[in-house]
């Protein structure tokens, strides 16, 4: 038994269900010492076990069928009773990651026909019921009725089948695990279908790979594991309480980045815009490449990364002495502070777990998150030669002239007074340029190196790892290539890794997307100059993963049972399927609100533009024209409620900004981040919390819905005065609109109350009787307001304010530079 094959045992434990659940082979179809196993499903994994190893000649890669022996499949066929130790380490795995199964009443349907639930539910009793289609990763949206036909499993089993003849690693296999099986349910039949066959399966990987380093290192012996075995069997009641459920089995490690918005933003240049998004693409290669130099100098996989993205990392390991990690956390940092100076830090501590601790996993994770925010006030002192590397003076001297012009520190020669560039500042731009019409990472490892890193390459190198990004592929050994921007698996080739989020980008110049803006109507240019900033957050995460943790000792409580829940399982299903609405299906909406509408208006001009600085985790900061962003606000708001299928609990908070093109982008960062946080502090007078979702336009906090409103409002002002409609106004209408709400308020307030007076809004109108159409947009505010509850109600008359600011910018008069 080696690392590889405790890794594929584990992996294939599981995967008779799907099999069985094709109807293809009966149960005496099988061999004969498969069918006296009692449970189903081991037989038809050992089956498959079986047939790669037997038949190399059909095409199964060399890598299964050496490693898929006798021995796995005994493992895998015997995981409900196993017959040696390494059998035991599976089942004690799979039972550890199954605690999280919820008993569920047996519905009236056909196992087969049973589809996955979206997790969102379980957090929000008032969100939709949504369950996944049985397809491919490709589709990731959860909808309220699904159906599943008899054939598609068949279907989906055999496109896995006929993609398993490329695979190489066990990341690849991985991979198509993720790929084929993430919208599978893992337990159809007397419990909640809430975990897929691909989440249950990586989980219980990952604890076979754990408890298998222990056990041959010497810290668990086969002795300890019957212990577990038998603590963990369901008509045990109190046997956790052996001092083996409290010895530090686990080691949990977490990094998180800060100065990232100095470091990000900290860009003045004709090039600012390649600069930036080669600064982003390395915020996302730096967690990805750090977490992955720990993984693999411990002897571990990706399987054991529970998260990786947005700025920070998860991995959970085994025991790992304190040595080893401070050396591993002391070279990465080290190699930081030489490329960046004090930039960027990246802090990396851990926590030793006992299995007790992790059935309170989520309360762990925010201990450690604690012990993490003092380390990072304690910047560098991890550093090995400190003094060395930080304190003492360096030799080199950088005279007048010779100095960076971007970040003032590293010498730069045969420069040009004017723009001066450091090779560091430098690779930035050539990360963009090399990603912009790229489609794959390529991965080569190579032998690690001491070398000061001159270049972000080299800091990479340092690592062990040579990047580069490539618009095609070459089949090579000894690489490991990754797709950008989508799960779209190739016909004869199969990846290492999907890096989803934003790569590519088209266009670099703010200038030129500012006059994105403008539209030439009777041969005038209409329309500011400006860029529009948004950045948006997911709410309420802390308080969702402590619902979460909360929910499994609630079923414990209500079950009155002594069995504990591990929530590992699902807080990774949680925060995968969160990233995977903003690595997908926000990068998806972007480009759809670039594309040209030729019905639109008769309005002439470019198409508008969307600068992705980063999407990932759950979060999103982007620059571009502001119809365009006003626009997406509103999508990507619409699109995570119809995701989640809640409107209270999973919501989206927003900052918009609209500034010049040539506004600083520190200060213009800064700007919008401010207006998200007001935007998630905000409360009215009678509420005792904040509700969040809620949108921070420059001053102004509006509902999504308000903001709607005040977007159609200024497009019937634009309409009017730019007469796209027959509809002339003068542009003197907008400051009449803007003097308008000291009337509208106090209707406003009225309506709210449920009293209204029909001569006040009479009034009102003849007020603005010579803008008809905009009278009755917003008399009909009052009247929703009357009838309707809830998020349809306006309570903020300053989106009028709003719609005029908007308004002004796209009907002043343009100019051309």
């Amino acid at each position: 038994m080696d690392d590889t094959k405790i890794l594929l045992s584990s992996l294939f434990h599981d995967i008779g269900k799907v099999l069985e659940r094709t109807k293809k082979f009966e149960k005496q179809e099988l061999p004969q010492e498969f069918q006296k196993i009692s449970y189903g499903h081991p037989r038809y994994s050992a089956f498959l076990v079986r047939v790669i190893r037997e038949n190399s000649d059909k095409n199964f890669p060399k890598f299964l069928v050496e490693n898929l022996t006798e021995e796995v499949e005994d493992i895998v066929l015997n995981h409900h009773n196993p017959t040696n130790e390494y059998g035991l380490i599976v089942q004690i795995a799979d039972w550890l990651s199954s605690s999280e199964r919820e008993e569920k009443e047996e519905q009236k349907v056909q196992y087969t026909n049973i589809p996955l639930s979206a997790p969102f539910k379980r957090i929000d009793e008032n969100a939709d019921e949504l369950f996944y289609p049985l397809t491919t990763l490709e589709n990731i949206f959860p909808q309220k009725e699904v159906k599943i036909d008899p054939y598609e499993y068949d279907k989906l089993f055999n496109e896995f089948l006929n993609k398993l003849k490329y695979v190489e690693s066990f990341e690849q296999l991985l991979l198509l695990y993720e790929y084929f099986f993430s919208n599978v349910p893992a337990q159809t039949v007397g419990f909640e279908p809430d975990i897929s066959i691909y989440d249950h399966s990586r989980i219980t990987t990952a604890l076979s790979h754990i408890l298998y380093k222990n056990y041959t290192n010497g810290i668990l012996t086969r002795e300890d594991l019957e212990k577990i075995k038998n603590g963990l069997l369901p008509q045990k009641k109190n046997d956790t309480q052996d001092d083996i459920f409290n010895k530090k089995l686990f080691t949990f490690i977490n990094g998180d980045l800060s100065g990232i918005q100095s470091f990000l933003f900290n860009v003045s240049s004709e090039r600012a815009g390649r600069m930036l998004k080669g600064k982003s693409i390395f915020l996302d290669l730096l967690t990805r490449y750090s977490a992955k130099y720990i993984l693999e100098n411990t002897g571990f996989t990706q399987v054991n990364a529970i998260y990786i993205g947005g700025g920070n990392f998860e991995l959970l390991l085994s025991y790992i002495p304190e040595d080893t990690l401070k050396k591993l956390r002391s070279f990465i940092t080290e190699n930081l502070w030489k490329l960046l100076g004090e930039d960027l830090y990246l802090g990396i501590e851990w926590m030793y777990l006992s299995i007790n601790d992790l059935f309170n996993f989520i309360e762990k994770k925010k201990e450690l998150k604690n012990i993490l925010e003092k380390r990072k006030k304690s910047r560098y002192k991890e550093i090995d030669n400190f003094y060395d590397v930080i304190i003492k003076p360096k030799d080199e001297n950088i005279g007048e002239g010779e100095y960076c012009t971007i970040c003032g520190k590293k010498k730069v020669k045969d420069a040009s007074p004017q723009e001066r560039w450091c090779n560091t500042c430098n690779s930035f731009v050539e990360l963009a340029n090399d990603a912009i019409k790229a489609n794959y990472l390529i991965e080569e490892k190579v032998n690690l190196r001491t070398n000061t890193p001159d270049t972000i390459f080299d800091f990479f190198k340092n690592l062990g790892y040579s990047l580069k990004f490539e618009p095609h592929i070459e089949k090579k050994p000894n690489i490991r290539i990754y797709k950008l921007e989508d799960v779209i698996l190739n016909e004869d080739f199969i990846p290492h890794g999907f890096l989803l989020g934003s790569f590519k980008i088209d266009i670099t110049d703010f200038e030129e997307i500012a006059k994105r803006n403008m539209k030439k109507i009777n041969n005038e240019n209409y329309g500011d100059m400006k860029l529009a900033y948004l950045k948006m957050d997911a709410d309420n995460m802390g308080s969702i993963f402590k619902k979460l943790s909360e929910k499994e000792r609630e079923k414990q409580k209500d079950n009155n049972s002594d069995k504990k829940s591990l929530a590992l399982t699902r807080y990774g299903i949680l925060s995968r399927r969160i990233e995977l609405f903003f690595e997908k299906e926000v990068l998806k909406l972007i480009k759809d609100c670039q594309k040209s509408d030729e019905n639109q208006t008769p309005e002439k001009g470019k198409k508008g533009y969307i600068y992705p600085i980063f999407i990932g985790g759950d979060d999103l900061f982007v620059i571009g024209t502001y119809d365009e962003i006003n626009d997406l606000a509103l999508k990507v708001h619409n699109k995570y409620s119809e995701y989640t299928g809640s409107k209270n609990v999973f919501t989206i908070s927003g900052g918009i900004y609209y500034l010049p093109d040539n506004f600083p982008l520190i200060r213009g960062a800064s700007l919008v981040e401010e207006g998200l946080e007001r935007a998630k502090s905000f409360k009215y007078p009678e509420e005792e919390t904040p509700q969040k979702g809620k949108l921070c336009i420059e001053e102004d906090i509006l509902s999504y819905k308000e903001f709607e409103k005040a977007i159609k409002i200024s497009n019937d002002i634009t309409d009017g005065i730019l007469k796209y409609k027959g509809e002339k106004f003068s542009r003197a209408v907008i400051s009449k609109i803007q003097r308008s709400i000291k009337g509208f308020n106090p209707l406003l307030e009225a309506s709210l109350k449920g009293k209204i007076s029909p001569p006040a809004i009479w009034r009102f109108m003849y007020y603005l009787r010579d803008y008809p159409k905009l009278a009755n947009e917003l008399s009909d505010i009052l009247l929703t307001n009357l009838f309707e509850r809830g998020e349809e109600r306006i309570r903020n008359p300053r989106l009028i304010i709003v719609a005029t600011k908007i308004a002004k910018m796209k009907t002043r008069r343009g100019r051309e530079q």
